[in-house]
């Protein structure tokens, strides 16, 4: 009911049309208690959750391409082999780090300040 205020508060008539469609095909939607309509509860139950299980699934397809997942599986295979890779690029961090000081530093010497 939140989202079909705030549809028709913005005017977002696409967004109500699919609110109401989703109504419509909802096992809430279906009135009587009968074995028919309890057998249609049940059957658009389960396409609303294999729905949500393509929803799912998409969303882990997305999240696998970021460098963050590439990143944990890089730390997860090198951790197989006894490698600590976070360790490693902190080393690798640290010493760029020191670099960038002490030439920061040359150079202030340089200029006098």
């Amino acid at each position: 009911m939140v989202e079909a205020n705030q549809a028709y508060e913005e005017g977002n008539e696409e967004q109500l049309k699919a609110i109401l469609h989703d109504w419509e095909s909802s096992p809430e939607s279906i009135k009587g208690e009968g074995v028919a309509a309890k057998l249609i509860r049940v059957i658009r139950k389960i396409a609303q959750c294999r729905d949500r299980l393509k929803t799912i699934e998409k969303e882990i397809d997305s999240l696998e391409q970021t460098e963050l997942y590439q990143l944990r599986n890089q730390v997860f295979t090198a951790k197989e082999i006894g490698q600590d890779l976070l360790a490693e690029m902190a080393q690798h961090l640290d010493k760029q780090i020191a670099e960038s000081q002490q030439q920061l530093a040359e150079l202030k010497e340089k200029l006098g300040i």
